[in-house]
């Protein structure tokens, strides 16, 4: 039995007769969806290979560093990575894609290549998948943008402690001609120090989950105590262990509570008319300052910081290419250009600002120095 998901009335996944172990990975990556019959094609189907590698004459792009080997013949292109094949027909993405997949894996799957696949099926439509979280405040829909680990959930989460409703979180989609931005459904990273600052949140957590975030406290305690640690020649591995330790991935009923659950639940909104954007620029100053930006400017940042978090899959595009250097999709090429001219235009004539902060901070105290220029 196929299992279908309308992502905001834009996007269309099919799951083909899946595993479950595949129904139930993709159900919390696109919680709070639920299986829906689409009234069209798919944009991307997810479907079993019936063979690992192409049949017949086949040829074998080898190892270059990243542990990802392919095989292909007159047709076909697959991925053999660790025991996992996966075949993207790249040529097909923005026309009814369908990606083949065996063995395990399948969390990578769905982030490397079903993800990005679905992201660029929006260009077509004029919208683009915005790395970003995004909040309804006031009536007005804000983008909280930037690099990875610049603290986007922590923006979310103070707006969200300030009594606006969530949109997003990761990615956002964002409607150029609306403009309007929506949800875009993914899981929502969770650090070990905001657990207690989402109300009833605890209480939603698995016992596995509370273990695994309270391990970031017991590693952080271990990394001080010794500044020898600091120049030893593992320790940045380790402090990235540390750090991976103390977050959890919750989903959007997680963090929100279930509709009509009363005690701690915040308000979300699957869509908001878009009033602007702020990204969020890491830096060594421990004070906070917001400052005006012009759009062009940062959307071109962002493109390029949406190329990079889709790089295993635009890395696994070139290998196709090598492979079938006649079949190069024109969508897959330009998505960098064609994202930051639609988010250039969405942004026309709405602000723009770089909140220049430290790493981590109070969500409550980012609200407060950006509030004023909402």
């Amino acid at each position: 039995m196929n299992l279908d998901y309308d992502i905001g009335g834009l996007l269309g996944l099919r799951l083909v007769d899946p595993t479950p172990s595949l129904a139930r990975l993709v159900a919390r990556q696109l919680d709070p969806l639920q299986t829906n019959p689409l009234k069209s094609e798919p944009d991307v189907s997810i479907s079993q290979l019936s063979h690992a590698s192409p049949a017949g004459k086949r040829f074998r792009l080898g190892d270059a560093g990243d542990s990802q080997e392919c095989e292909f013949n007159d047709s076909e292109f697959v991925l053999l990575k660790r025991g996992v094949s996966v075949s993207v027909p790249f040529d097909s993405i923005g026309a009814n894609c369908n990606i083949g997949w065996s063995g395990g894996g399948i969390r990578r799957l769905l982030i490397d290549y079903v993800r990005p696949a679905l992201q660029l099926s929006l260009l077509p439509k004029g919208c683009l998948a915005l790395h970003s979280a995004a909040v309804l405040h006031q009536g007005k829909g804000f983008l909280l943008a930037g690099w990875a680990e610049s603290g986007k959930s922590e923006a979310m989460l103070g707006f969200l402690q300030a009594g606006a409703s969530f949109v997003s979180d990761k990615w956002t989609i964002v409607d150029a001609d609306g403009p309007t931005i929506s949800h875009f459904p993914t899981p929502i990273t969770v650090r070990n120090w905001m657990i207690d600052l989402v109300p009833g949140l605890r209480d939603r957590l698995t016992n596995t989950e509370l273990v695994r975030a309270k391990a970031a406290g017991l590693a952080a305690s271990v990394l001080k105590a010794s500044e020898a640690l600091e120049r030893a020649p593992l320790v940045s591995g380790v402090k990235g262990l540390a750090d991976l330790a103390g977050r959890v991935s919750v989903t959007p009923t997680q963090l929100l509570g279930k509709n009509g659950e009363a005690r701690g639940q915040w308000g979300s909104a699957s869509s908001a008319p878009l009033e602007g954007l702020f990204l969020l620029m890491t830096t060594s100053e421990p004070k906070i300052s917001v400052r005006p930006a012009e759009a062009g400017e940062v959307a071109g940042r962002l493109a390029e910081c949406g190329r990079y978090e889709r790089r295993a899959f635009f890395g696994l595009y070139e290998r196709f290419k090598y492979a079938f250097p006649s079949r190069p999709n024109p969508l897959v090429e330009r998505a960098p250009e064609t994202e930051s001219k639609l988010l250039a235009k969405a942004l026309s004539s709405r602000p723009v600002h770089v909140v220049e902060t430290p790493f981590p901070f109070d969500p409550s105290a980012l609200y407060e120095a950006i509030q004023p220029f909402c």
